[in-house]
């Protein structure tokens, strides 16, 4: 299956576009909503990120800074 990603520039022409696609049986729509990013970050969010994972902090520091550039 081949996939085109459409970006409609006028969304008063949205409808007819859809429309018009809806008329080939061939064509199968899914519709993504745009969805905003907020610019805040939920900390607890990531809570247990490094669970069940053999590593201190130590270490994790020092596989970060020994990285070859």
């Amino acid at each position: 299956m081949n996939k085109i990603v459409l970006n409609i520039k006028d969304t008063n022409k949205l409808s007819f576009l859809l429309q018009l696609i809806r008329q080939f049986d061939f064509v199968e729509i899914v519709e993504i909503k745009n969805q905003k990013k907020s610019g805040n970050y939920d900390l607890f969010k990531s809570a247990g990120l490094w669970s069940g994972r053999n590593i201190d902090a130590g270490e994790l520091r020092d596989k970060a800074w020994k990285r070859a550039g």
